[in-house]
């Protein structure tokens, strides 16, 4: 997503500050081919209780093809909504979004990106090298070597919906006979 057509990028001084654009990779959070809306509400929702958005943030995410609907459906306000179909290719599609790391430094103090995936290493670099603060959240499971050593100390893991006192009162304890 090319802005070279876009009016003169506003100064850092004259932004908006304390804005995050959200980046997700709902199928790798999610952590499989074939999502539900629900699925796609259960990962909103966790992703939110990890770094809470405020009024003023954005949101993208994407998918396949074929999760398109899931995708849109399930993740619920204002957002922009992308699909592509191939290989890798909701992460091309994020890719692509984020990819004008000057103008993002230009309207946004922060980026949260919500993928494992090694394909965002290059894009959380250049991001970082413009000055934005990249806060990238890991997914239960399939998380990249490459992307762990890029995020450095701004990595966190993906809260639980469920609060960890609660899971052991429904301790199941059986007796031995």
């Amino acid at each position: 997503m090319t802005r070279k057509n876009s009016p003169q990028r506003a100064s850092k001084t004259n932004r908006l500050r304390g804005r995050t654009l959200y980046v997700v990779g709902v199928e790798n959070m999610v952590g499989c081919c074939e999502l539900s809306a629900v699925d796609v509400a259960k990962i909103r929702t966790r992703i939110h209780m990890t770094v809470e958005p405020r009024s003023s943030d954005h949101t993208v995410i994407a998918a396949s093809h074929f999760n398109a609907a899931a995708a849109y459906f399930g993740w619920s306000g204002a957002v922009q909504r992308l699909a592509r179909s191939g290989k890798d290719g909701a992460d091309k599609a994020l890719i692509d979004a984020i990819s004008d790391a000057s103008w993002i430094a230009d309207h946004y103090d922060r980026v949260v990106l919500a993928s494992g995936d090694h394909a965002f290493t290059y894009a959380v670099a250049a991001l970082k090298a413009e000055g934005v603060k990249v806060i990238v959240i890991r997914p239960d499971t399939g998380f990249s070597n490459k992307m762990r050593l890029v995020a450095g100390p701004d990595l966190m893991l993906l809260k639980s919906p469920v609060p960890a006192n609660v899971i052991n009162l429904f301790r199941n304890h059986k007796k031995a006979a």
